[in-house]
């Protein structure tokens, strides 16, 4: 896999990562890995795939205090190793590092397990019926949140309004999101409480509020900002409900492979994943994107923050525009399924009103080591978001730095791109972080929405690796599945949801793909010199697989099953084996940070 031109990068802004998404062999990293109280950690019999360049595989490795302190032959590693060590026989199954999702809403999605899902539901009467049931179960008064749903695959695909659900809703609120997050479907009930109705209020900056062309009278669907209208009816949510819905999204994340997120959230998720820290609860490692209008604003209290390996602040999210599904993604040129009604419609801007306000908010955050994280979707969005870090960038590196260098600039999604736009990522050093769950979805409708030549250069993961850009992969979890091994079959295969080929010209390897959800990924938040590989002195987060995602049918690449360790503690294990690990001298399974 390519690694960016970093003398494009160096030419443009002279502080980003000198040593570009490698970080020094001979580092070491300081006393922030997690003490292991019970000595080592050998394995043995494993085929080692480590996503370094530097050393490919290898059979053994040692884990002491967190860290990987050998990782080479079993004969090696046993020369290393102290009394009384744990030793695991991978029975000749692979092992791969820990995989990073490097875009999804960790708190949001353990709160989403316990809420109303209607994303499998496949027609409007088991939509109604499944709101109906739910509706039965709250108690009046109650909100009913949930949603995640889609339409496109019904036959019919017609959008829902409140008129679906007003009946089985008579005593409740409600607000159902669509899958992606970018519109939500509110009841007469919740409309009435947000004071929306025939004769206002007015679309919000970056919103819409959707009404009957004839009529005026709102349908009930929301998109984008005007959600929020709605959202802010809401009762906040307790301490208690919080710290539950991140114990279940860490469980979730865990059985799934994953042992580190970078979650876009508002700043006051930071005290639910304090409060877990100070527990010794976390069993994850979370880098947050601080999601809140004014950025500097919260500078300070980002780095006051205690940053240590488990939680840091990583970054900073805004929104350039919306999605595709709700067609409120910023195109170049209009949608291809526009109404009569607005032909030359081409998506909502968000972020984009005041790019001088924004390259400022950039430049700031960058000269106090943060990175900027863009929600950038349609093609238009995302070249304007490009020509906002090259400003930038270009700033910072003429005002100077007053903390260390920062992380590189992130554009979220980029998942509509202007031919242009694609070689651009690895010249300005900006991260592409990418979901392909998203191509898997999309594909059922995008050739609709923007048409067959606009695709081309859609989820463009080998044209921007091709490049020489990084691509990191995540999930954006709740919208769809955090399953990275789900997100490996649509990079590598272009198969749809329904089955379909999509776009296929952009598919990459398996090898590749993992990179992205590895070495890429800790470089997307700043971490290249201490995750995303298995690699001496780096900290010792891996997985132990019960398949072979080299060898098999890339179509048939399924959730993950395996084993799930985090500074070499075992943290999960979801298995179809019938030949467990065997393991010698094993003294139960702890969360990472007990003995802290």
């Amino acid at each position: 896999m390519k690694t960016p031109s970093r003398a494009a990068i160096i030419t443009l802004v002279g502080l980003i990562m000198p040593s570009g998404c490698s970080p020094r062999p001979d580092y070491h990293p300081e006393s922030g890995a997690i003490a292991d109280p019970d000595g080592d950690l050998l394995v043995i019999n494993a085929r080692i795939w480590t996503a370094d360049e530097l050393q490919k595989s290898a059979t053994a490795m040692l884990v002491r205090e967190g860290v990987f302190i050998h990782v080479g032959d079993e004969s090696s590693a046993r020369s290393k190793t102290r009394q009384g060590a744990r030793i695991i026989d991978a029975g000749g199954r692979i092992v791969i590092p820990g995989l990073i999702d490097s875009h999804l809403h960790l708190i949001d999605g353990g709160l989403q397990l316990s809420r109303l899902n209607l994303r499998d539901v496949p027609d409007r009467p088991a939509f109604i019926e499944a709101v109906r049931r739910r509706a039965t179960e709250t108690p009046p008064g109650r909100w009913i949140q949930g949603g995640r749903w889609s339409t496109e695959s019904w036959p019919d695909p017609t959008q829902p309004n409140k008129e679906w659900i007003d009946a089985v809703t008579p005593d409740n609120p409600a607000l159902l999101s669509r899958m992606d997050g970018h519109a939500a479907l509110a009841n007469r009930i919740a409309l009435d409480k947000a004071g929306i109705d025939l004769h206002g209020p007015e679309d919000p900056p970056g919103g819409q509020i959707e009404r009957d062309p004839a009529t005026g009278e709102p349908t009930g669907i929301l998109k984008d900002t005007a959600i929020e209208l709605v959202r802010r009816q809401i009762p906040e949510l307790t301490d208690t409900e919080l710290d539950a819905g991140l114990v279940a999204a860490m469980k979730h994340a865990n059985e799934h492979g994953i042992t580190c997120v970078h979650t876009m959230s508002g700043f006051s998720h930071l005290a639910v994943f304090d409060r877990a820290r100070e527990r010794g609860a976390l069993t994850l490692r979370i880098r947050q994107y601080i999601s809140e209008d004014q950025w500097q604003d919260f500078i300070g209290r980002a780095k006051a923050h205690r940053n240590d390996d488990w939680v840091r602040v990583a970054g900073f999210k805004a929104y350039a525009d919306g999605s595709l599904g709700s067609r409120t993604a910023f195109m170049k040129s209009p949608y291809a399924d526009n109404s009569a009604e607005r032909p030359d419609w081409r998506g909502l801007v968000i972020a984009l009103g005041d790019s001088a306000a924004l390259t400022s908010a950039c430049v700031e955050i960058m000269r106090h080591s943060f990175a900027p994280a863009i929600h950038a979707i349609g093609d238009e969005a995302n070249a304007a978001i490009l020509r906002t870090y090259s400003t930038a960038l270009r700033q910072v590196r003429d005002t100077g730095s007053v903390g260390g260098p920062p992380p590189m600039p992130r554009i979220e999604h980029a998942q509509h791109l202007l031919p242009e736009s694609i070689p651009e990522f690895a010249a300005y050093g900006v991260v592409a972080s990418m979901q392909p769950l998203h191509k898997a979805d999309d594909a059922r409708y995008a050739e609709k929405a923007i048409g067959v030549d606009r695709c081309k250069t859609s989820y463009a993961f080998r044209s921007l690796i091709d490049a020489g850009a990084v691509v990191a992969f995540g999930s954006d979890w709740p919208v769809v599945s955090l399953d990275p091994f789900s997100g490996v079959r649509a990079a590598v295969t272009g198969l749809s949801l329904d089955r379909r080929l999509f776009v296929p010209e952009q598919n990459i390897t398996v090898d590749e793909a993992l990179i992205c959800y590895t070495r890429n990924a800790a470089c997307a938040a700043g971490d290249v010199a201490t995750l995303g590989m298995i690699r001496e002195g780096l900290l010792a987060d891996f997985l132990i697989l019960d398949f072979d995602p080299f060898t098999i049918d890339p179509a048939k690449i399924n959730r993950f099953r395996g084993e799930t360790f985090v500074a070499g503690r075992r943290v999960a294990q979801t298995s179809n084996t019938t030949e467990p690990t065997r393991v010698i001298s094993w003294n139960g399974d702890k969360s990472p940070q007990n003995g802290r």
